[in-house]
């Protein structure tokens, strides 16, 4: 490559970084689709990551906030964090620290998009929202939490507008 390639590679290294936060991994794979090289991109990425422009641990904190912004439960965070190149460990190091409440997520989540129901579900509305709830990451312990969550929350409305 000449330089005056590497140099439009840089400029558009940079122009994504302004954009967004970008793991090395995701960045590298940006440059190669632009038509990098192997070497070129790893030397890019490392002259960014020399200014911290680059920086995995920060990327990995705002994935894990875009995915709890999204009602997302830990298993699809961790399972997404792969095909970001976000590191399993320093995930499970962030959501250790942060104590992350996976049962009030759920219950958040299935709220949001179920809202309150006192009466009791039929099995196939109830295999539905399970469903759509493991699809989002939760477990099944966490996705009966939610429901029960729900009911409860609904018969303290019906007593308070009694």
């Amino acid at each position: 490559m000449d330089e005056q390639e590497v140099k439009k590679l840089k400029n558009y290294a940079v122009w994504l970084l302004s954009r967004q936060e970008y793991s090395e991994l995701g960045l590298t794979q940006k440059l190669l689709q632009k038509g990098a090289t192997a070497a070129v991109a790893e030397q890019l990425v490392s002259w960014l990551k020399s200014l911290d422009y680059v920086n995995d641990n920060r990327y990995a904190e705002s994935f894990l906030n875009r995915q709890i912004a999204k009602g997302l439960g830990e298993k699809r965070v961790l399972m997404d964090a792969g095909q970001k190149g976000v590191s399993r460990e320093t995930l499970h190091t962030l959501i250790a620290e942060r104590e992350i409440d996976w049962y009030m997520q759920a219950a958040k989540t299935y709220e949001k998009k179920y809202g309150l129901c006192a009466q009791p579900i039929e099995y196939k509305e109830k295999t539905k929202r399970v469903r759509y709830m493991s699809y989002r990451g939760f477990s099944f312990d966490e996705i009966d939490f939610a429901i029960e969550a729900a009911m409860t929350a609904a018969e303290q409305e019906e007593i308070k507008g009694e």
